[in-house]
């Protein structure tokens, strides 16, 4: 769990208030690919008794059809469970009067739920395995179909053509697409409980660290060295969370020590993530009686320059061992650039959260919403490029956040979009 108090007397005697909001997990790249991709399927209405023997049908008529492929959908589904759209589009069942005929008076409300009861509709496959003719004569020619009178009904339904990845994603499909078989699973993600049991262990100090991130890039940004951003390394593998490093951004430092001109993107290795990195690789170093000088370098502008930098700094709070920020989480005040991204990912870091999304510039963010000033969100360009959950891709993954402010908010309004970070 938590420890609140703990984040609140790091920075509290600094004179910095948290800030309050709300955590939602990143989407991943496969995440965001499953809830925009759908597909056509054919839909058999069949007496409920004669599923089973529908199912023998289709199995015959298409042998290469891999079921696994929509294991999420369910494949008989009665009509009260049904999405409303269908329902209106699948009634009344295919005996009773449809179309511009004129309806049997004695058919009442009571008789047609019994014959709507007395039905399923059976998702038979993707309309590209066969062809509506070739699947109508497979039909005719077995049981129910080869004696009845009038031929099979086959519909049509738009369904989801890759599984949900929350219970809460598989219900808004069930009323939108057609029933979800969920298996409380994500097969494109974190887990969900991890990520609810890893959201529950930060949330509480999230404002905090956010906070810090902000004075931090902004006792940079007045010394005319850099942007308004701000970057926080946190140690929570113990009961008592430590701060580890908080830098600022620092692209407009020259060599010598001052602000330079702010003409095209400034120094890009002196952004806040790249100089957290290397501060925590300094830390290690003299934690474990080497030489932190041995890393200076002013491309990194790796020394801490401002007093909250320096007081974090002095703290020799890390150990020694372990590869370079392994099991460390990251807070910045902006989504980092792809860059810093990558850089984030190199130095295994376990967790990050952002203050906010950088859709243009961003690495770590998946899809391409973004908030409006009303708190809500609208869709908008981006990469999408979902960098810190892609494990076939690349060699490490971390859990990923966005902060929603309580008030909505943009706690740093001054960074353009099309800004790196």
């Amino acid at each position: 769990m938590s420890t609140p108090d703990a984040a609140a007397s790091s920075i509290e005697p600094l004179g910095i208030v948290a800030r309050r909001g709300q955590l939602l997990p990143l989407k991943t790249k496969d995440e965001v690919r499953a809830a925009l991709e759908t597909y056509r399927v054919y839909v058999v209405e069949v007496p409920a008794k004669h599923a089973n023997a529908v199912k023998d049908v289709i199995q015959a008529a298409l042998p290469d059809l891999r079921t696994s492929d929509f294991g999420h959908l369910r494949r008989v589904v009665q009509f009260k469970f049904l999405p409303p759209h269908l329902q209106k589009t699948f009634s009344p069942p295919s005996r009773l009067p449809r179309g511009d005929e004129e309806e049997e008076p004695n058919v009442s409300e009571d008789a047609l739920a019994e014959e709507l009861d007395a039905v399923r509709f059976f998702l038979v496959s993707p309309t590209r395995y066969i062809q509506h003719a070739d699947l109508l004569l497979a039909l005719r020619q077995k049981p129910p179909f080869d004696i009845a009178a009038a031929p099979p009904r086959i519909l049509y339904a738009t369904v989801p053509a890759l599984a949900p990845t929350s219970a809460e994603q598989a219900a808004r499909w069930s009323i939108d697409y057609w029933p979800i078989a969920y298996k409380n699973t994500n097969p494109y993600g974190p887990h969900p409980s991890l990520v609810t049991r890893n959201t529950a262990e930060i949330q509480d100090e999230v404002g905090h660290w956010l906070a810090l991130a902000k004075a931090t890039g902004g006792q940079i940004c007045g010394l005319g060295l850099g942007e308004n951003i701000g970057c926080v390394v946190v140690d929570k593998t113990s009961s008592v969370s430590k701060v580890i490093a908080v830098t600022g951004d620092c692209r407009w430092r020259s060599p010598t020590g001052g602000p330079m001109p702010k003409e095209g993107h400034g120094n890009v290795m002196a952004h806040a993530v790249e100089r957290a990195i290397a501060m925590v690789a300094k830390k290690r170093l003299r934690v474990a009686r080497t030489d932190p000088n041995l890393l200076d370098r002013q491309l990194f502008c790796d020394s801490p320059l401002t007093d909250l930098e320096r007081h974090f700094f002095a703290m020799d709070n890390l150990l020694p061992n372990g590869y370079l920020c392994v099991d460390l989480d990251i807070y910045i005040t902006h989504e980092p650039c792809v860059m810093c991204s990558m850089a984030i990912l190199h130095s295994r870091f376990r967790r990050c959260v952002i203050g906010r999304r950088m859709p243009l510039t961003g690495g770590l963010s998946a899809d391409v919403t973004i908030k409006k000033d009303n708190g809500g969100i609208k869709p908008g360009n981006g990469l999408g490029h979902g960098i810190f959950w892609r494990p076939s891709e690349l060699n490490w993954k971390f859990l990923a956040w966005d902060w929603v402010d309580e008030d909505n908010t943009d706690a740093i309004s001054s960074i353009k979009d099309t800004m790196h970070v």
